[in-house]
């Protein structure tokens, strides 16, 4: 009897370690949802290319961790998106950069005015910005940039056409960030904060009569049924980026981080290519909308340049020197290698 029971026994303790083994395997095995919060609405070209990391993420993840993509801001609002990702609500989010312009001035310089002249002057831009904008939310912020790239410069679509200062003056015209503000500011005209999909609805409306927008919004939103005229300038350039959380960063095995960062630097190269040819098939398509696009000249465009120089410098001052300095280098190097064709 008492042999028998001491069998029993035995059997139920390793009953019970067998199954705490399998347990222990099951929970090694389960993947780590990422929940990736974007903006965009499925279908959009910006949608599109994140999904394509995505998908490369959960396939070479192979199953240890898998990425949730939630698009049209279903998961989180724009504007909270920032705090979210900071705080660890989220595991990653995505946003144009320049949108937390006030947030810190690094981000601001996403969209500094004329910092860059062309579509490849500003993809080449967003590589060169990534390590500074590492940089800063690492250690400030709590977050790190997967890929950034370009999601076009800005132009103006208008009412009337536009073609210099003095057609700004008193302008009413619709910016999607602090730093647009500012810039339609200091050109004479009157800016209208809105976000960047209700341009249609309020030139429509008469409470506009401009925005700045790139050519893949103006085409999206079908603002040509609205206004018909486009200024070509490249206003500024404009960016989006993809983060994660540091401290989920952090805890990822090593050969996780490799596949994140790896994965990123083959994004940014492909959508930055992606969005290049877009900017040129673009205005094929204005054209056939019936858009009257008019390339600024170089002369008058220095004119506005000008006029916008002294915000440059104002951001600049706002970073510790070596930053600034770094950014100096950046734009005049863009500037050379990529100069402003009329």
């Amino acid at each position: 009897m008492k042999k028998t029971l001491l069998i029993f026994v035995a059997m139920v303790m390793l009953i019970s370690l067998m199954g705490a083994i399998v347990s222990c395997g099951e929970k090694e095995t389960t993947p780590q949802v990422l929940r990736l919060a974007v903006p965009w609405p499925p279908g959009d070209p910006v949608t599109n290319n994140i999904q394509e990391f995505v998908d490369k993420f959960n396939t070479q993840a192979a199953g240890k961790y898998t990425i949730e993509l939630h698009p049209s801001g279903s998961l989180l609002a724009l504007g909270d998106s920032f705090d979210a990702l900071k705080n660890g609500a989220v595991e990653m989010a995505g946003w144009p950069i320049g949108v937390f312009g006030s947030v810190d001035s690094v981000f601001a310089c996403a969209e500094l005015p004329f910092a860059v002249n062309s579509v490849e002057g500003d993809a080449a831009f967003t590589v060169e910005m990534q390590p500074l904008y590492d940089t800063v939310m690492t250690k400030k912020y709590n977050m790190k940039p997967v890929f950034c790239f370009t999601c076009l410069g800005l132009d103006i679509i208008s009412v009337k056409p536009l073609k210099t200062l003095d057609d700004w003056k008193g302008l009413l015209c619709q910016t999607i960030s602090p730093q647009t503000a500012k810039v339609v500011e200091l050109l004479g005209g009157a800016g209208v904060a809105l976000d960047f999909s209700e341009g249609y609805q309020a030139i429509q409306k008469n409470v506009i009569e401009a925005s700045l927008q790139s050519g893949s919004m103006m085409i999206m939103f079908k603002m040509n049924e609205v206004a018909k005229n486009v200024t070509s300038c490249y206003l500024t350039p404009a960016s989006i980026g993809i983060f994660i959380n540091q401290d989920v960063y952090n805890k990822m095995p090593k050969d996780i981080q490799k596949l994140v960062v790896d994965l990123g630097k083959a994004a940014q190269t492909s959508t930055n290519a992606n969005f290049v040819k877009a900017y040129f098939e673009n205005y094929n398509t204005m054209d056939s909308l019936g858009i009257t696009v008019y390339r600024l000249p170089n002369a008058e465009r220095e004119k506005w340049a000008a006029l916008c120089n002294p915000y440059t410098e104002e951001l600049f001052s706002q970073m510790d020197k070596a930053t600034a300095d770094k950014l100096r280098a950046i734009t005049k190097e863009l500037d050379e290698k990529y100069p402003y064709t009329e």
